[in-house]
This record gives C-alpha cells, sequence and structure tokens, in this order.
C-alpha cells in the first residue's frame, strides 16, 4: 500500500481559503421509509418564538416533541428538573439528509442534538448512561438523536470563557425554571483567532505524527496497531475541529459521539463516514471499537481492505479539517477587522 500522509500545519501557512460553501439543504428532504408519527401536540410557544421550528417540516415537529416528551417523562419519573435546548444543525437550520440507494438506510442524516442541564455532573452522566432512554428514543423518534447531558456549573463556566458557542445558537424546549444561564460575555474575535490557531496547528501537526505510526504497522503488517493508530489521527482531527469551532473539547474517546458532535458543526461533516449500508456502519464500528479492543482484544480483527477503506475516510475527514477549521480562522480575523474599524469610528 502507497504510504499516506498528513503534512503538518505551521503558523506562517497563510493559504487560508476564503470561505466554504456546501450544496446541502433541509429542504432539499427525501421522505423517510420510516412510518411518520402520531400527531403530537405542538411544541412550546417559546421554542416557535425562536424562530427555526416553525420553519421545519410537519413530521420533524412531531419528531422533536415525540423525543421531548420522552426525555421529560423520564426525567420526572426520577424527580429531576432540568433546561432541555435543541442546538446544532436542527436550530441553526441547515440541516440535512439523503437516502441511499436502497431507499432505506439514509447515505448520511443529520441528528436532533438535544442538550440536557441539570444539577450536578453525577446526574448528567446518569442521563447520558441510561439505556432505556437511548433504546426507547432510537424506537420511537426515526431521525437520530445525539443526547447530551452537562451540568448547570459546567455550561456556566464555558459560556463566561466564551466556549460552547451551541447554546447561543439553541432553542428552548423544555424549562422548569430551575435553572438560568449566564448571558454570554461579550469576546474579542483577535484573541479567538489566536486560540483557534494554536489549537488547530497542536492537533492536526499530532495526527501527522500519528499518521507515521500508521504507515510504519502498515509496512509491518500489524493491522491492529494500524487501526488504533487511525483511531488515535481521527480523534486529534475532532480535537481541532471542536476546539476551532466551538472553543471546547469534549473529553471522550467514543467516535461515535464525537462525529456526532462535530456532524452538527457543519453539514460536511456528515460525509466523512457514509452509514448508507451496513458494510459502511460495520466498518466504522471496527474503527470506533478500535480504542479498546485493538489493544486488549487478542481476537480482535481487521483487514487490509478494511483499513483501505478507513484510511481513504480519515483522510476525507484531514482535508474537510483543513479546509473547514481555516475557514472559520479567517471568519474570526474579519470580526476581528469590523471590530477594530467600528472602535476607530468611535473615537
Amino acid at each position: 500500500m502507497a504510504k499516506r500522509t498528513i503534512p503538518p500545519e505551521s503558523h506562517s501557512a497563510q493559504a487560508f481559503p476564503s470561505g466554504f460553501s456546501h450544496s446541502f439543504s433541509g429542504s432539499a428532504l427525501k421522505t423517510p421509509s420510516k412510518p411518520l408519527l402520531p400527531s403530537y401536540r405542538a411544541l412550546s410557544d417559546l421554542a416557535f418564538s425562536q424562530g427555526s421550528l416553525s420553519l421545519l417540516p410537519r413530521f420533524k415537529q412531531f419528531e422533536l416533541q415525540c423525543a421531548t416528551d420522552i426525555i421529560i417523562q423520564t426525567l420526572t419519573q426520577s424527580n429531576i428538573p432540568c433546561l432541555l435546548m435543541l442546538v446544532g444543525s436542527y436550530a441553526r437550520g441547515d440541516w440535512v439528509e439523503q437516502l441511499s440507494d436502497d431507499g432505506v438506510n439514509y447515505h448520511y442524516q443529520s441528528h436532533f442534538d438535544l442538550l440536557v442541564v441539570v444539577k450536578n455532573d453525577a446526574i448528567a452522566t446518569k442521563i447520558e448512561r441510561k439505556k432505556a432512554l437511548h433504546t426507547r428514543l432510537k424506537r420511537e423518534v426515526a431521525t437520530p438523536i445525539n443526547l447530551i447531558a452537562e451540568d448547570l456549573y459546567f455550561i456556566n463556566r464555558r459560556i463566561t470563557q466564551g466556549q460552547y458557542f451551541d447554546v447561543n445558537e439553541s432553542i428552548v424546549l423544555h424549562d422548569t425554571g430551575a435553572f438560568e444561564l449566564v448571558k454570554p460575555q461579550a469576546f474579542s474575535p483577535s484573541a479567538f483567532k489566536k486560540r483557534a490557531e494554536d489549537d488547530y496547528v497542536h492537533w492536526f501537526n499530532k495526527a501527522h505524527k500519528l499518521m507515521d505510526i500508521f504507515n510504519f504497522c502498515m509496512t509491518e503488517q500489524n493491522y491492529s496497531d494500524a487501526v488504533f493508530q487511525l483511531h488515535q489521527v481521527t480523534e486529534c482531527l475532532y480535537s481541532a475541529i471542536s476546539l476551532v469551532f466551538t472553543r471546547y473539547k469534549p473529553k471522550t474517546h467514543d467516535l461515535g459521539r464525537l462525529s456526532q458532535r462535530i456532524n452538527s458543526l457543519e453539514p460536511p461533516f456528515l460525509l466523512v463516514f457514509p452509514q448508507g449500508t451496513q458494510a459502511d456502519k460495520n466498518k466504522f464500528e471496527l474503527l470506533r471499537d478500535a480504542y479498546v479492543k485493538a489493544r486488549y482484544k487478542r481476537d480482535f480483527k481487521v483487514t487490509q481492505d478494511e483499513l483501505e477503506w478507513l484510511l481513504a475516510r480519515v483522510l476525507y475527514l484531514q482535508t474537510l479539517t483543513k479546509t473547514l477549521c481555516k475557514a472559520k480562522i479567517v471568519s474570526y480575523g474579519a470580526l476581528s477587522s469590523i471590530q477594530n474599524t467600528h472602535e476607530a469610528s468611535c473615537l
């Protein structure tokens, strides 16, 4: 197999693209193969007053209400107050999905990103690990759901530090009135640009070094170690993306969870690991499982063909990471210029 590498990045590289556009649109939605859910009561007036939900197809509104009902019923049974918000692509209005040729599976599909804010980290962890809740959501709601649970202190600290941008673009679906988020602080675009550049260079270059180890493992036909290194490359690229876009890096090593978070940032990321066939899903699961099984399971197997496919997807992720992260960094620079011009005019 020919050696494939991720070229390192440096602060001196200024050939940033002016932007990135895509041709996907929620308006081009194809009818899902699964039967539509029954009509639930309309979503809260608060959610509709914030804009985006009224533009969703009716069955998407029904699905969101169904998901909201399931989550709130589950938490109410445990006497857990919460603040439930829609974040990500459905809150911004740039969600996408496309059926595969079989008319059953989706080649790519945006998730409902639902953020549950609760009292403390122990409760948040319990919610994210509640298998019965995730199983019911998967069974009763056709659109995949990325359920994120965080404690109030964590969210407010991140907002105060200018992180967790998703909250700034959120839509409240349910509010028990028990929690109040702090107001976002004014941030310096130039400071964000510098932080984003530093984070991007660090994690992108780390991915480059790990790719060298991957190539060595391939030449030695040590496929178990190779797939583990490819997992680490993917995780580094996801770290770069997350920090550049949100100033926040999730602690998890689960590529399933990480990909859901990254996919919600920009629709093109949905194309990295297609899910249109069971074979595609199985290959991604191999990469996902490699973090543990490739190191500790002697019977863990991965073939050269599977690694070739996964490598092609990771190299595509690298390309998107470079393009979209640099475009985002450029946007911070543009905001900084606008801010400086405004401040100068006020003198």
